[in-house]
C-alpha cells in the first residue's frame, strides 16, 4: 500500500473538513437558522493554518509564502466585513491587498510582462472613478469597490490565459472565478439599497445564498492551488502553478 505523504494528508484533512463546515452552513441557511459567522470564518482561518503548515515541509517555497500573505489579509478583510460588520474600507484596503499579491503571483516569473496588465487596470479605474464623480456617486467606500473589482476582474482573465500551464494554474483559475461570483452576489444583495431600486425578492435571497455558496470554495481551491501542496499526478509538459 503506498504511504500517503505528509502534506497530502494534511490537504485531504483540509478538504473533508471543509466539506463538513460547507456542508453545515448551507444546511442551517436553508432551515432559516442564524446566520452561522464564525462557522463561515472558520473555514477561511482553516485556509490560512494549512498553509502556515506547510511552511514546515521540505518542498516549501516562494509561492507558499506568498499565498500565505494572501490568505493572511483575506483573513483580516473577513474579520472586519464578516464577524465584526464594519469598518468596510479597511476590509476593502486588504482586500485589494489579496489581489494585488495575486497578481503578483500570476507574473511572478514573467515580470515584465505585468505592465501591460497594469495599464489596462488603471485605464478602467480611472474611467470607474470618473463615472461615479459624474453620477455624484464618489466616496472612499465606492472608490475602493472600483479599484477591488477591477483587480479581481483582471486576475481572473490572466489567470484563464495561463490556466493551460498547469492543472494548479486551472484550479487557481477557477477559486479566483468564484470569488468574482461571490462578489457579484454581493453587489446584487446591496444593490437596492445603494440605489434605492426595488430588486426581485428571489434575486436577492438567491445572492444572499450564493455569496457563502462561492465564496468558500474559492477559498479552498486557491488554498489547493499552491505549489508544495496536494501532489496532483502530472501529465507530460505539465508543471507547477508557479516557482517555488
Amino acid at each position: 500500500m503506498k504511504k500517503i505523504s505528509p502534506n497530502n494528508l494534511i490537504f485531504l484533512l483540509f478538504i473533508a473538513i471543509e466539506t463538513v463546515i460547507y456542508v453545515v452552513f448551507n444546511v442551517l441557511a436553508a432551515t432559516g437558522a442564524p446566520d452561522p459567522i464564525y462557522l463561515k470564518y472558520s473555514g477561511v482561518l482553516l485556509c490560512l493554518a494549512v498553509l502556515f503548515a506547510i511552511i514546515f515541509m521540505p518542498d516549501r517555497g516562494r509561492d507558499n509564502a506568498v499565498m500565505l500573505a494572501a490568505l493572511f489579509f483575506t483573513a483580516i478583510s473577513d474579520l472586519f466585513i464578516l464577524v465584526l460588520d464594519k469598518y468596510y474600507e479597511i476590509g476593502l484596503v486588504t482586500f485589494i491587498i489579496v489581489q494585488s499579491i495575486y497578481l503578483y503571483r500570476l507574473y511572478a516569473d514573467r515580470l515584465k510582462k505585468i505592465y501591460v496588465t497594469l495599464a489596462v487596470r488603471l485605464t478602467v479605474m480611472l474611467a470607474l472613478i470618473i463615472t461615479f464623480v459624474v453620477l455624484g456617486m464618489l466616496n472612499l467606500l465606492v472608490a475602493e469597490c472600483a479599484i477591488y473589482i477591477t483587480m479581481l476582474v483582471g486576475n481572473v482573465a490572466d489567470a484563464f490565459i495561463i490556466c493551460k500551464k498547469s492543472v494548479k494554474n486551472l484550479i487557481f483559475a477557477i477559486g479566483l472565478l468564484l470569488f468574482l461570483g461571490c462578489d457579484i452576489c454581493v453587489g446584487l444583495h446591496n444593490f437596492g439599497s445603494v440605489l434605492n431600486v426595488s430588486l426581485p425578492s428571489w434575486l436577492i435571497s438567491f445572492a444572499a445564498f450564493a455569496i457563502w455558496a462561492f465564496y468558500l470554495p474559492s477559498q479552498v481551491l486557491i488554498t489547493l492551488s499552491v505549489k508544495g501542496g496536494l501532489k496532483l499526478k502530472k501529465s507530460q509538459g505539465v508543471e507547477d502553478v508557479a516557482e517555488g
